[in-house]
Order: C-alpha cells, then structure tokens, then sequence
C-alpha cells in the first residue's frame, strides 16, 4: 500500500480537474450530451417493444385521454411518475411514440453526462470519457429490454443523489444540497418504490459513514441534522403526491398490487438461473463482472481508509483527498451492491441495469487509483475493465445485429427507402398517419401491423378493445402496444398480464364480468409467447379457463394475421 509517484500525480490531476473553469467544464458536459443524443439517436431501433414499452404507452394513454388512475382503474406494479410524464408530453405534443423515444433519449444523453461529470471530477478527462462512452454503449447494448421502462431515470437520480451526497467525507454542505438530495430521492421514489425506499437506506447509511469518519464529537447530532434536510426534500416530493392519489384510490388497491402481488408470487413466477455466458450473449459476463466491480470497490474503500488513518499529519496525500476516495468507492459500491441485489430475483444484465450503470463510476476510480493496490491488485483491475469492456462490446454487436437482420435501424430504414427495398405492407403502413408513424416510422411486425390497421379500420375510437392470448390459464407476458398503435382504450383493467394475477380464478372472473359490461366489438389474439417457458412456475398451468370459455363462447374466429388472430364477437340470438 505504499505510495507511488503516479499515485501522487493522479491526485494532483484530479484536484485541478476539479478546479477547472465553470465556463469550460459546462461546454464539456454539453458536448458529452449532444455526441450521446445524437448516438443514441442514430441507433435506435423503431420496432417498439411490444410489452414493457407497450405497457408505458398504453399507461400514458389511459392517464392522458380517460383520465384514469393506476390501481383503481388500471393494474400497474411500478410508480406512476414514468407513464404520468409520457401522458403529459402527449397532452402538449400528440400521441406519438417519438415523443416517448425522444424523452427517452434525452435522460439517457443525461445519463451518459451525469457519469461523465462525476467521473470527470475525480479522475482524468481520458478516464471520464471512455466511462461515459461505456456508458452509451450499455445504453445501446440494452436498449430494447429497457426503452420506455423507469430504470432509464431511476439510474440518473440514483447517481446524481449519491454524487451530492459525497463531499459530506470532506466537510459539512449546505441545507439546500442536502433538500435537493431528498427531492432526488422523493423523485426516484416515483417512478420505482422499492429502488426510492432502498436509495433513502443508502443515503442514511453513507450521511452515517461520512459522520464518524469525519467528526469525532456529537456524531448522532451531526446525523440527525444532517438528515432532516433530506427526508424533509424528500418528503415535500413524495406526500403530495401521496395524499392526492389516496384521496382518490383505496389504499388497498395500492397495496394489492404493490406489495401482496410480489411478495407472495414474484418470486415464484419471474426467477431465472445465473445465465450461461455465451458468444451470442457475451453481455451476461457483466452479471459475474459485477461481483468483482463491487467486491474492488469496498476493498478500495477499506484501503483509503486505511491510508487515512497512517498518513493523518504526514502532509504528502491529504487525509481530505483519501476519506473521499473511501466515501467514493463506499457509496458506490453500496449503490451498486443493493441494485444488484434488488435484481437477484430474475438474473439478467437487464434486470441488473442499475447496478450496471452504478458500476461505471466504480471501474474509472479503480484505473484511476490502481496504484494504491499490489501489482496483483493492479493487474486485476485492469483485467476487470477489459472484461466489462468485452462484455458491453458483446452486448453492443448482438443489438447490432438484431436491428440489421430486422431492418429496424434509422440509418437502415434510409438505405432501404433509398434503394427502393422496403416491402409493400412497410411502406403502406409508413404513409399513414397513426401514434407509430407520425414524424418518424417505427416499425413493428408484419404481423402486428396488418393486426393493427384492422382494428383501427374496423372500429370506432370509443369502442373498447381486449388483447389477449390463446390461453390464460398460463401466463408469461402479452402484447400491450396494439392498445397505443390503434388508440383503442383496453376493455378490462387487465391490459398488463401477470403469472398468478391473469391466470387466477378472482381475476377471471372479474375481467368477465368487465367484457360482458364493455361488450367490445373484437379480441385480438397473440400467440408469440406461446414457445416460452421460463424455468419457474409461469410455465405452469393454473387449471384456470373462466376467460377462454367466455371468449370462445361470445366471439369467433375472423382472420389470422400471422401470431396475431382476430375474433369478433357473435351476434345476440
């Protein structure tokens, strides 16, 4: 652990990076978002992502055009902050998937800056570029499991909060960082509860951590004062919003679907093994990865710690600049460590995004302090940056390929148009003006689109519509973006299907009960889940068949479209 040169002129760089001109460090970070916008932007894929991004969007529809409240009127298992947003910006700009992919794209751009800025006034510009193109690169590498979803801003108001929260290791902050750090908290909380609850425990844990190494006197005080702010932030975000919904919603609706639904049968229902590491999925090195990048991290925390206790006095490294070091590799590590554990549950790197991207910042302050290990040590933080780089390359080619072979890329849909290649159905779906189509094309489907220019063909705008499966007794996921494309409000309050809630005989009964009410004109069918089945009990039947044998005793079969069938509803006798 003894000091080396390179060591000490790290530290002399970063303290300059951190004094660096406002003026330029804004045009920095200003580049950063506009190169990650315009990246993302180039690549995003325009097939939409028919359940969790169909689920935002049919979310943000019934909000915007009915005025309906999650819990009560429709099944949601997330915070109403994400769809409550879309349907806002849909209000002010029209319904139209881009405004949801262009808002999108602007907090991932955000986010991609936030890492950089962090970074940036730690370690080298060269360290904070290559992180924030780390970045962009697993932004894009997951882009289809995550567009639309809340992680996106639950990841940029998770660092952000930790990063205002770090110069309490050095000296005390004012009141107002400490209010804005709960109203991030309170933010987050909004658009995930449990990510919000588990990022108020962090930041008690880390304000408590800053205390003791930093006072020796009167520490409970400290924290408690510390504190108020902060719940106090958070609060004046979160109880409005509280107060005006339970005024309106029974809170057993809310808690039904918050907190008995995954506590009895999410884990039955969604759990997945630790996945195979493969070339075609070379991405899942990160959720082995991960393991290492947070264990470095509390051990780089535990070294500066170390070296802050030996060298207090001694004048050559600061004790300042080392109990930094420990608040940054302990707030991180801490963040990364409970994210990963929040996505324990169903193992993927999709589900473990938040610890990803609380990863990055993790990775920069190992290569920049490297030199603080053993030569053993370096050479393994070294080899882990390679690894990590390996596996969002990985990741990165794989979502490549799957916008090429789908002719779902912008620069793709270019070519193709150019050339004159672009099959019939696309451009006749192109040509028309729908939610998917206005502005920019994006692209679901043959399937999904003669499905959907049938519905709206042979429907009215107030006519109710049901989207279903060729069974319910089992459940994995179902379509939720024909709802949006064909601005055709669900017919039950189930429009998102979960295992051991769709499948269940109270659920059947009542979504009966609100198709005989709604008496919707046609049912649309989806069997591309069919072939799934996961290695939990989703792939068990629940012996539960209300909802078929009320389908096939009111509707008929009308026309197939591929996966997708359309059925119409019998004629009274």
């Amino acid at each position: 652990m003894s000091t080396k040169p390179a060591d000490f002129v790290e530290m002399k760089v970063c303290a300059a990076r951190r004094g660096a001109p406002s003026r330029r460090y804004g045009i920095e970070l200003a580049a950063v978002f506009l190169m990650s916008f315009l990246a993302l932007f180039v690549g995003m894929p325009l097939d939409p992502n028919i359940f969790d991004e169909g689920i935002v969007l049919t979310a943000a529809m019934r909000v915007a055009i009915a005025g309906q409240i999650p819990h009560r009127d429709f099944y949601y298992n997330y915070g109403p902050a994400q769809f409550s947003i879309v349907g806002g910006l849909f209000k002010v700009f029209g319904e139209s998937i881009l405004v949801e992919r262009l808002y999108d794209l602007v907090l991932r751009a955000l986010l991609a800056t936030v890492v950089y800025a962090i970074v940036s006034r730690y370690c080298s510009r060269l360290i904070a570029v290559c992180a924030s193109l780390l970045t962009v690169l697993w932004l894009y590498a997951l882009y289809h499991e995550t567009v639309g979803s809340a992680v996106i801003p639950v990841s940029l108001f998770n660092l952000a909060s930790i990063a205002l929260i770090l110069p309490l290791f050095q000296r005390e902050v004012t009141v107002r960082r400490l209010l804005f750090v709960g109203a991030l908290i309170g933010g987050s909380t909004l658009f995930r509860y449990d990510t919000g609850i588990a990022l108020v425990g962090i930041a008690v844990c880390l304000v408590a951590l800053a205390t003791f190494l930093r006072t020796k006197t009167n520490r409970l005080r400290t924290i408690g004062l510390t504190l108020a702010p902060c719940l106090l932030g958070f609060a004046a975000v979160v109880l409005p919003v509280a107060i005006f919904y339970f005024a309106l919603v029974p809170y057993q609706a809310f808690v039904r679907d918050i907190l008995v639904y995954p506590t009895k049968f999410y884990y039955r229902a969604r759990n997945l093994p630790f996945p195979a590491i493969t070339w075609a999925r070379m991405d899942n090195l990160e959720v082995y990865l991960l393991m290492a990048v947070i264990g470095f991290s509390l051990w780089g925390a535990a070294v500066c710690y170390l070296r802050a206790r030996r060298r207090s006095g001694e004048g050559f490294l600061s004790r300042s600049d080392e109990q930094t070091w420990c608040g940054f590799f302990a707030a991180f590590g801490l963040l990364a460590l409970i994210m990963y554990c929040k996505g324990f549950v169903r193992i993927s790197t999709s589900q473990l995004y938040l610890a990803i991207v609380a990863s990055l910042p993790i990775l920069a302050g190992l290569f920049q302090r490297r030199f603080m290990f053993s030569r053993l040590g370096r050479i393994s933080v070294v080899l882990l940056a390679c690894l990590s780089i390996s596996s969002v390359l990985g990741g990165s080619f794989r979502e490549m390929l799957h916008t090429h072979w789908a002719d779902s890329s912008l620069p793709g849909t270019l070519v193709a148009s150019i050339r004159r290649a672009t099959p019939e159905v696309r451009n006749k779906w192109c040509d028309a003006v729908t939610p998917l189509t206005g502005h920019l094309c994006f692209l679901p489907d043959d399937d999904h689109i003669q499905t959907i220019e049938f519905i709206t063909s042979h429907t009215t705008p107030d006519q109710r519509l049901f989207v279903g499966l060729p069974r319910h007794d089992r459940i994995f996921a179902n379509d939720n973006l024909i709802y949006y494309a064909t601005q055709r409000l669900p017919a039950t309050k189930w429009s998102q299907f979960d295992p051991f809630l769709v499948n269940s005989d109270r659920i059947q009964a009542q979504m009966v009960r609100e198709l005989e009410a709604t008496t919707p004109p046609y049912v649309v069918m989806d069997s591309e889940y069919e072939d799934v089945h996961e290695p939990n009990d989703s792939s068990k039947s629940s012996g539960v068949t209300l909802l078929d044998d009320y389908i096939r005793s009111k509707y008929r079969f009308l026309q197939a479209f591929g996966e997708m069938s359309v059925w119409e509803r019998r004629p009274r006798v």
